[in-house]
């Protein structure tokens, strides 16, 4: 081979390296999907340092958990794992309470129908109260004269005749 097809081999080479091959170009997306994938279950962990946060948002600066818990979610990607088997390890691992939210059934079913249950009930005592204040509210009031109603009656009257005097010589 001469010194025109060893330099045909190096240009070649240089066109190819500047240019990927067609099976190399989703390697970039692989690890771009594999990122979100991280994120994503990241999202429905909570974090074991004892911040009580989400993986994926725990602010400790050196958190060893967060780094734990991160770097074997990527291995476990890397292994072929789905994101419910990797949820379904850190809940044996850890137990329930690495859920970020609680799942929906049996007894962890009140967390979710609870709090939409007590808005709906606050809803339905307001309205009855509502209610019955505007029917009391457009009730006749039924006019009694009482004990109150003679005392006031006399200073009424006690009222008069002092501006009667008032208008006439002044004030006693």
């Amino acid at each position: 081979m001469g010194w025109k097809g060893k330099l045909g081999i190096i240009l070649l080479a240089l066109v190819l390296s500047f240019f990927p091959a067609c099976g190399q170009a989703p390697a970039p997306q692989v690890a771009i999907a594999s990122a979100s994938t991280v994120s994503e279950i990241s999202r429905q962990l909570l974090c074991q340092c004892g911040c009580n946060m989400v993986l994926l948002n725990c602010s400790h600066a050196e958190c060893s958990s967060r780094e734990a818990m991160t770097t074997l979610i990527k291995e476990k990607i890397a292994q072929g794992q789905s994101e419910a088997q990797i949820i379904q390890f850190f809940v044996a691992q850890y137990g329930e309470k690495v859920l970020a939210a609680p799942p929906k059934r049996g007894f962890n079913l009140t967390a979710w129908v609870t709090p939409f249950a007590a808005l709906l009930l606050g809803g339905v005592v307001i309205y009855i109260a509502l209610k019955r204040w505007v029917r009391r509210g457009r009730r006749p009031q039924a006019y009694v004269i009482s004990e109150d109603d003679q005392e006031y009656e006399k200073y009424r009257r006690q009222l008069e005749e002092e501006l009667e005097h008032f208008d006439t010589g002044g004030f006693r």
